[in-house]
């Protein structure tokens, strides 16, 4: 399973440090937008650009917060079987988060084709939107790496 640990690790790690830096531009961004308004000299594009960014900070941050286990989980149920059902209960449950996170890849990656052979772009700075679902989209399919190597942490006796 050493695979999909080098597979998943290293593009979650970069993933998250470009959901970090867009969430400092969106700070950013959005202060000065606001200092600019009490001067009658706001930013144009400013929402375009927030939008954008935010939906890179929570699709590119799903595959490092799988990997520290940043998740809310709540195993009270799987703290009453035993381990061997235990074991099923989470092979059961990764498998389907890999089968939806790469039915969703698909998908976003299907999107931002069509909406680059569009030509779709944004009202005010156009901007084209195609990047952002290909960045999604391929943030996912990390996200499928991350979870079949977790599984394979718990196969090899990984309680964690």
């Amino acid at each position: 399973m050493t695979i999909f640990r080098k597979l998943s690790y290293e593009p979650s790690r970069w993933l998250e440090v470009i959901a970090g830096v867009a969430l400092i531009g969106v700070m950013l961004l959005t202060g000065c937008d606001i200092v600019g308004r009490m001067f009658g000299m706001p930013i144009i594009g400013t929402y375009e650009l927030v939008s954008f960014a935010g939906g890179l900070v929570i699709g590119l941050s799903v595959p490092a917060t799988s990997r520290v286990k940043g998740h809310v989980v709540v195993d009270f149920l799987l703290e009453k079987v035993s381990i061997r059902r235990r074991f099923v209960i989470t092979l059961i449950t990764r498998l389907m988060g890999v089968a939806f996170f790469l039915l969703t890849s698909y998908a976003l990656i299907r999107m931002g084709t069509y909406i680059k052979a569009s030509g779709e772009v944004t009202s005010v700075l156009r901007l084209p939107f195609y990047p952002v679902a290909y960045a999604m989209g391929g943030a996912f399919f990390v996200e499928c790496f991350i979870l079949l190597a977790d599984l394979g942490k718990q196969a090899g006796g990984d309680k964690k």
